[in-house]
């Protein structure tokens, strides 16, 4: 604690510590300070200066310059745009009791989606055309897991309602283009909508399938029980069954993708205030060292 606070005695002004030092000195070898004593050390040492006729103007400079290069450096960053939308997956027409598991047909999908060949075509899509710089210098691979753990967040939350078969997903991109943030957003649910869709189509496909094969059988049992009683069975002919209908999970857009406004990086009021701190600690800085280092001697002027 004693070399910390010989160290905050060094802050104040050189005419205080030449006439009080000695004795704060001795004060503190009897009795070293605790934490709340180095605190108003601090504290004293910050006042002291700010009486100093020549701060407050340095101070003011400093501060200024600092708040002005925050602002500067805030449009210099890369900025960060994301944009979000809300789905929502409902079981339909099958018994409650037999409903597929919605997580788990979700997780499917989006397992799917966020694969290496799924994010491949959303990064290289003409009308996208994503991470062009990060492609240059990077592999392919290294922006996929890039885009799928840092840029792409995919969430879920069963709403508040007594449906419990429902399940709310929220979708969100961060790109440095606000546009194409809600592109991306906009082809990221293109390919939820296609996938269950596919996936739906192929079940009620394979469920016809089934039904032809069930009539192919039953009718070749009453083709055995005409030839047993003599009856002269017609010809069969084609079946015609209607398309196979879409059933099982509706998925529905609740939110669709926003158009950011603002970025949430950078801050510019954050990098104000750092810039703004940071010009004032420099100008406490140099108004102690000034004081610590000796005069410069002036060459003589000569006739």
């Amino acid at each position: 604690m004693k070399p910390v606070a010989r160290a905050l005695i060094r802050l104040y002004p050189a005419n205080w510590r030449a006439r009080y030092g000695d004795e704060f000195a001795a004060l503190l070898e009897d009795s070293p300070p605790t934490r709340s004593g180095m605190f108003d050390l601090l504290k004293g040492a910050i006042k002291m200066q700010l009486k100093i006729p020549a701060f407050p103007k340095l101070a003011l400079i400093l501060s200024a310059a600092g708040l002005l290069a925050g602002l500067g450096v805030s449009f210099v960053v890369t900025p960060r745009y994301i944009s979000q939308a809300v789905l929502t997956f409902d079981a339909t027409s099958t018994p409650k009791d037999s409903r597929r598991n919605l997580n788990e047909y979700f997780v499917q999908l989006e397992n799917e989606i966020l694969s290496r060949t799924s994010l491949s075509a959303i990064i290289q899509d003409p009308r996208l055309d994503l991470y062009r710089r990060e492609r240059v210098r990077t592999p392919l691979e290294d922006v996929i897991e890039k885009m799928r753990t840092e840029d792409i967040q995919i969430g879920t939350d069963t709403p508040g309602s007594v449906n419990r078969e429902s399940l709310a997903v929220q979708i969100s991109f961060g790109y440095s283009d606000l546009i194409k943030a809600q592109q991306t957003v906009q082809a990221l649910i293109t390919k939820f909508q296609d996938l269950n869709l596919t996936r739906q189509r192929v079940a009620a496909y394979t469920k016809r399938g089934r039904t032809y094969d069930d009539v192919d059988r039953m009718e070749q049992r009453i083709a055995v029980l005409e030839k047993r009683l003599g009856i002269q069975s017609p010809a069969p002919g084609p079946l015609d069954f209607p398309a196979a209908p879409v059933e099982g999970t509706n998925l529905d857009v609740l939110y669709p993708p926003g158009l950011p406004v603002y970025p949430v990086y950078p801050n510019r009021y954050t990098f104000m205030l750092t810039g703004f701190g940071a010009g004032f600690i420099s100008a406490l800085v140099v108004a102690v060292f000034r004081r610590r280092l000796p005069p410069i001697p002036f060459p003589a002027q000569t006739a």
